[in-house]
């Protein structure tokens, strides 16, 4: 095969016009049918996902290109030429091949447009995920042109398409479990979804998924070339071979459960800091942040430092449910990655000041924690503990508490306390007030028991 014949092939067949339909709905679905993408693995995933839409389009374009010897009337004309059919299909096998690379490398690079970070972190267990993605729309191609060889008619592209949409519309829910998700075997499926809990951008699919995957795509795709290449009909039925001994290498390898093939990422989830002030210390998949972090950041640490030394001297980003087992380190401003999207600088400085710069205690506010109303006070102890924490942060900025969204059952009577617990917090000399407000983030730090409210303001009522 020449490059003049493959250029040849690859300005008249479909493949051109193929690329632009597939690639052009793609990228519309992947821009209409979800919010701007939060990292690159969950876009990667995503496009994975509407291949049960761009997989039996690619199928039909590849009916319709394997029919063109029928359609234009040369069928017989070209069987007699001395040439073996292999090498007179070969270029158009390889035409399909690159028409479906670049679609779907088209699909994603005009999605990125839809990414709310372009600049973020791009990780390595995209790349496969990427690269299966592309063998399977080259596996559909393939098998198209197989396919529309044997079966000549204007009806086979049409029926392809309706069928393999119904397929992988279908089937997969219904080996879904509940419990566990999808078996193993739906791998066998081009389309994957990302993990059950949602953490995309944590977590990356398993080698064992990938290669086995990879492994049953390259079975399909050799099988359609050998079948569209085959000149005879017990040569056909040779060239199913692969796809057999494919699937019975694959199936067996191939984890039980989806959601078992999900395992973390962990240069992700590694924690890198910055060199410059202030100091800030974030997951690697959280470094798209830095720039709306530097000047909040900065204003958190000199408003500890003036108010209530010694101050913390750097700001660590963290996912809230790997807080510490021990006590928070004192020289480090916690806060919760996962508040920080889309936050306006004045906003940003409240999180990061709120309770003193330390996380709320699960001891005191866990689910499980039982919230009866003691004699003579005003609310359940969780809502006091928020309400304390909301009164510290107001105090640190020199402002009125703001209405509360933490999960209290009465945000308005916790709002109400944080008031009075700051007014009677103000009406202390000034020493007092830092003394009350550095016992409180040290019991913070400990998680110890108590009431945080009554610390603040030395009455067990607050009312």
């Amino acid at each position: 095969m020449s490059a003049r014949i493959l250029r040849i092939e690859l300005r008249r067949s479909i493949a051109p016009w193929a690329t632009l339909l597939i690639a052009g709905i793609g990228v519309f679905v992947l821009f209409a049918s979800n919010p701007p993408y939060q990292s690159w693995m969950e876009l990667a995933i995503t496009q994975r996902d509407i291949l049960q839409l761009t997989w039996p389009l690619a199928l039909a374009a590849g009916a319709w290109q394997g029919m063109r010897e029928r359609r234009s009337g040369v069928e017989e004309l070209m069987a007699t030429t001395s040439r073996p059919r292999w090498q007179r299909v070969l270029p158009v096998a390889a035409a399909m091949a690159i028409a479906a690379l670049v679609t779907y490398l088209v699909m994603l690079a005009g999605a990125a447009g839809h990414l709310r970070y372009l600049d973020g972190y791009f990780p390595t267990g995209a790349i496969p995920v990427i690269a299966v993605g592309v063998l399977s729309l080259v596996a559909a191609a393939w098998l198209g042109v197989a396919l529309g060889s044997l079966l000549p008619s204007p009806l086979t592209a049409p029926m392809l398409v309706v069928v393999g949409f119904l397929a992988l519309a279908l089937v997969p829910p219904v080996i879904f479990d509940h419990e566990r998700g999808r078996p193993g075997t739906a791998l066998l499926f081009p389309s994957l979804q990302g993990p059950r809990d949602g953490a995309v951008a944590a977590q990356m699919l398993s080698t064992r998924a990938n290669l086995t995957q990879g492994l049953w795509l390259a079975a399909l795709a050799v099988t359609g070339l050998a079948v569209y290449a085959a000149a005879r009909r017990r040569t056909r039925v040779a060239a199913v071979v692969p796809v057999l001994l494919g699937a019975v290498i694959a199936v067996p390898a191939m984890p039980d459960w989806i959601a078992d093939a999900w395992v973390e990422d962990r240069r992700a989830t590694e924690l890198v800091c910055t060199s410059g002030e202030p100091r800030i210390c974030l997951e690697r998949r959280l470094t798209h942040v830095v720039d709306d972090l530097r000047e909040p950041a900065g204003q958190a640490l000199a408003i500890l430092a003036a108010k209530l030394p010694p101050a913390p001297t750097q700001v660590l980003l963290q996912d809230p449910n790997q807080q510490p087992a021990g006590p928070q380190p004192a020289d480090t401003l916690l806060v919760a990655g996962a508040e920080l999207a889309d936050q306006p600088p004045d906003v940003l400085l409240a999180i990061m000041l709120d309770g003193a710069g330390v996380w709320p205690c699960e001891n005191i506010v866990g689910p499980d924690k039982p919230r009866p109303v003691p004699d003579g006070q005003a609310a359940d102890p969780v809502a006091r503990y928020f309400a304390a924490r909301s009164a510290v942060t107001a105090w640190l900025l020199d402002r009125e508490p703001r209405p509360m969204l933490a999960p209290i059952d009465d945000p308005d009577a916790s709002f109400a306390l944080a008031g009075q617990a700051l007014a009677a917090l103000r009406a202390l000399p000034v020493d007092e007030q830092r003394a009350r407000i550095a016992a409180f983030r040290d019991a913070e730090r400990a998680c110890a028991e108590g009431d945080r409210l009554e610390l603040l303001t030395g009455a067990s009522g607050t009312r």
